[in-house]
């Protein structure tokens, strides 16, 4: 199939919108329908997804892709399944209004069709690499700012758990099904190589008296059995075809994992030496664990990036990673990706996004990362007030102490800022009672660390009624984990694996930034309309005043 673009977009004689009377017509264009008509479906980029498809012209032309996104996107909007999407663009004006698609003899879409597309944009991605719907889905929300005005020097970030479909398993069972599954193939391609010590997991009940019907004291017993079938399963099919399948590779990921190679022999590891980023389930082998706080998950995190002003909002980056990736890296994911701003860009975070390497890394590229709140321990009391000095970090030197007193000597050194203070000029100070100073024979010694200093002022910093006003904006993208699990179902989505799940996550963070979009549109119109109406009636008000005067 050939790549071709969507031409078909022009009304024809014969199309659908004329069989409309013109109260239907008026309720249509008043509608959502008129503002994704107008100024979402246009944004669409067709040729980003032209990579889908054959560059032989010879072939049969694809259906239009704009369309497909955008119904994709209306699915999530009204949170839809695919059969229903499908449907209401058979059988809904709104939606072919939307789509440009109301002169169409026949609706380009069919049974499959949503499924076959998505099938495409998962697999181009795990061959390049390139997530096609969040290219596009960034795209759309950069215009969406420039539409509503949103100038992206204020951006605030929050991040949450997103929960795998799949189901959580013992230990015994993660090296069972890994075991079984493998047996399951091999028995329809080659079942003469199983032994019948590995036959045995084909059987009906064979699962349940392995792995539920089992005593706590047996447990270990059973773990060392299993490993052992699992090893000689490898071993028969390691220098065969069926290493090439990815039942064989979860099943080496699993050994790798759960056994270390002591002197050629394969043993099971301690419980504790298994690492967070081991397989939960074979059904999900992306999926990773992790606890938060009191809750355990297993899944992915999501990080979401937020431009706001006083009055609209669009969600301008997301990503979805294994949920063992921290919020640090997301921090330095959004600043390189930022990149150097012309002008100079706020980011609002929560101290699990804040260090002061990046801090650093985010002023070279012009921006300042502003936290709520520090991750750590505070400053304690023996070392409060040296943020009080004056430190030249250019420089790299303490120039004189909160009373101006210049140090004899400063050096700066491993990431250490020391100096050495007179003790005359000190023993006389009425500041010394409040001093992190450490007394030596000769002199009083002073020393901070580059990041404890930077700390210390961040502290202090936040004490201000200025900064606690800029901060207190973060709160705001707070809400959007909310509807992602309330609205969107975001912890039961129909697919399992990083690429699909992320796909589905970028098509509801669409969905709410054209339901915000849509909404300011809207509200304009009706606010306009309305200071239209005041301006006319307060014109005929001056006007009958003029005339009885």
């Amino acid at each position: 199939m050939s790549f071709c673009r969507n031409i078909s977009q022009q009304i024809s004689f014969d199309d659908t919108l004329y069989g409309l009377t013109k109260r239907e017509q008026k309720i249509l264009k008043n509608s959502w329908a008129e503002e994704f008509s107008n100024i979402i479906f246009p944004l669409i980029n067709e040729e980003r997804f032209s990579v889908l498809y054959s560059s032989n012209p010879a072939s049969r032309p694809n259906n239009p892709v704009n369309v497909y996104i955008g119904l994709l996107m209306l699915k999530d909007i009204f949170t839809l399944s695919d059969e229903e999407a499908i449907h209401s663009l058979y059988f809904d004006i709104r939606y072919q209004y939307a789509l440009h698609t109301t002169s169409f003899e026949e609706q380009p879409v069919s049974k499959n069709t949503l499924t076959n597309f998505r099938s495409a944009v998962y697999k181009y991605n795990e061959q390049h690499g390139v997530d096609l719907i969040q290219e596009e889905i960034e795209s759309h929300a950069k215009e969406f700012a420039k539409i509503l005005n949103i100038d992206g020097r204020t951006i605030r970030m929050d991040s949450l758990m997103v929960s795998s479909s799949c189901k959580k398993l013992s230990r015994l069972e993660i090296i069972y099904s890994c075991v079984e599954r493998l047996i399951k193939k091999i028995q329809k391609s080659s079942p003469e190589i199983l032994s019948d010590g590995l036959k045995v997991y084909l059987e009906e009940g064979h699962r349940n008296d392995t792995i539920y019907r089992s005593r706590d004291k047996d447990i270990d017993s059973k773990l060392k059995f299993l490993i052992a079938d699992a090893i000689e399963l490898y071993n028969l099919c390691k220098d065969n075809a069926i290493q090439e399948s990815e039942d064989f590779n979860t099943l080496a990921r699993m050994l790798g994992e759960q056994t270390n190679n002591i002197d050629g022999k394969m043993e099971l590891k301690a419980s504790k030496e298994i690492s967070s980023n081991s397989l939960q389930n074979p059904t999900d082998p992306d999926a990773t664990y992790r606890t938060k706080g009191k809750k355990k998950n297993i899944g992915y995190v999501a990080n979401i990036v937020e431009s706001f002003d006083d009055d609209d909002k669009i969600i301008t980056q997301y990503d979805l990673k294994q949920n063992i990736y921290s919020d640090q890296k997301f921090s330095k994911d959004t600043i390189n990706k930022l990149g150097k701003q012309d002008k100079k860009t706020n980011i609002l975070v929560d101290g699990a996004y804040y260090s002061h390497d990046l801090s650093n890394e985010a002023k070279d590229n012009n921006i300042s990362l502003i936290p709520t709140g520090l991750v750590g321990r505070t400053v304690n009391e023996e070392n409060a007030g040296f943020e009080n000095f004056g430190i030249d970090e250019k420089e790299q030197v303490v120039s004189k102490c909160p009373m101006g007193h210049k140090p004899v000597k400063s050096t700066f050194k491993k990431g250490k800022y020391t100096a050495h203070f007179a003790k005359e000029t000190c023993d006389s100070c009425p500041n010394f009672s409040n001093c992190p100073l450490k007394s030596q024979k000769k002199r009083y010694f002073f020393q901070v660390t580059q990041t404890k200093l930077h700390r210390a002022k961040i502290i202090a910093e936040m004490k201000t009624d200025e900064y606690k006003k800029v901060a207190s904006k973060r709160a705001g993208v707070e809400g959007i984990p909310s509807v992602l699990r309330r609205r969107y179902n975001i912890d039961h989505l129909p697919v399992r694996g990083l690429v699909r799940s992320k796909v589905h996550l970028g098509l509801k963070i669409s969905a709410i930034n054209c339901k915000r979009l849509i909404k300011s549109r809207l509200g304009s119109s009706r606010k306009a309309l309305i200071s239209l109406l005041y301006k006319h009636l307060l014109e005929i008000f001056c006007f009958q005043r003029s005339v009885t005067a």
